[in-house]
């Protein structure tokens, strides 16, 4: 994407009849969240984290809608949910009765859906609910659901700066109420995870530190080019779940505070890591 493509495309959201009822209201500024969302077992816990959750939306307005950048929807193109009514998907397996049992059904926000998919040529709208990757973080942060919510997808065949840049356009919604929030985790190695390890692994401390303190000083050409970094490929085997990071740095703003209010890595090296920007 090129600034001109850019300039272009913050000019049609800026001309969009729906945007410009949006800024007639009242302002309503919202953070950017990271989440490291990790196991589906944490929908049902009560923990340090699951607490964090419910926590952070202590520090900010209720959101007039939310959107859903997840790992857990990583596909060719750039797809955007207009569902009125969702489904609650149920993307895992083997896990607890329990889990399949729950629901998290909120209504969707088509109007919006359409106005965004107007940022990214070829976009298409669809029919779609909420995967584990945003119910099972959003369950713990508005339990009842009373907020309209949607997904974006990960597009593969974006270069990280055109998902950074995606994201900076995303981010003129923040100033009027719109929550968005990227979830996934800054490691994610399934097959090295071990749950009954008492010790963390050196290569994952490592790992987040080095995001941990790119994102706290606002370096982010390092969150963009950290496949170069010499541990990207071990903390990441595949990378659905380092993109949603990239979307929480381009909305970031220069005057925006960092936090990370949650620190943990569990099962040896799963980050936990959470980010709020704003």
């Amino acid at each position: 994407m090129t600034r001109k493509e850019f300039l272009k495309l913050s000019t049609l959201l800026l001309a969009s009849p729906f945007y410009a009822n949006m800024i007639k209201e009242d302002k309503n500024p919202m953070p950017a969240l990271f989440i490291g969302h990790g196991s589906p077992m944490n929908i049902i816990r009560d923990n340090a984290f699951t607490k964090s959750l419910s926590n952070i939306t202590k520090t900010f307005n209720k959101p007039k809608a939310i959107i859903v950048i997840s790992a857990h929807w990583y596909e060719k193109e750039t797809l955007i949910s207009n569902s009125e009514e969702q489904d609650t998907i149920y993307d895992f397996y083997g896990f607890p009765d329990e889990l399949y049992e729950m629901h998290y059904e909120p209504l969707g926000n088509p109007q919006l859906a359409k106005e965004v998919s107007k940022l990214v040529e070829n976009s298409k709208l669809e029919d779609r609910g909420l995967d584990h990757g945003a119910w099972s973080v959003l369950k713990h942060m508005y339990p009842n659901a009373d907020i309209p919510t949607f997904q974006i997808s990960i597009n593969k065949n974006f270069t990280y700066e055109q998902h950074f840049k995606f994201a900076s356009l995303l981010g003129k919604l923040r100033e009027h109420g719109v929550l968005i929030i990227g979830s996934g985790s800054v490691t994610h190695n399934l097959r090295l995870t071990n749950s009954r390890s008492i010790k963390i692994d050196k290569w994952a401390i490592s790992f987040d530190k080095f995001i941990k303190d790119s994102f706290s000083n606002k370096i982010f050409s390092n969150i963009i080019n950290a496949p170069y970094h010499p541990l990207f490929n071990t903390a990441h085997p595949f990378d659905d779940h380092y993109i949603p990071l990239l979307y929480t740095a381009g909305l970031t703003k220069k005057e925006d505070n960092i936090e990370h209010f949650y620190e943990e890595i569990v099962s040896a090296n799963l980050s936990m890591r959470c980010i709020k920007v704003g």
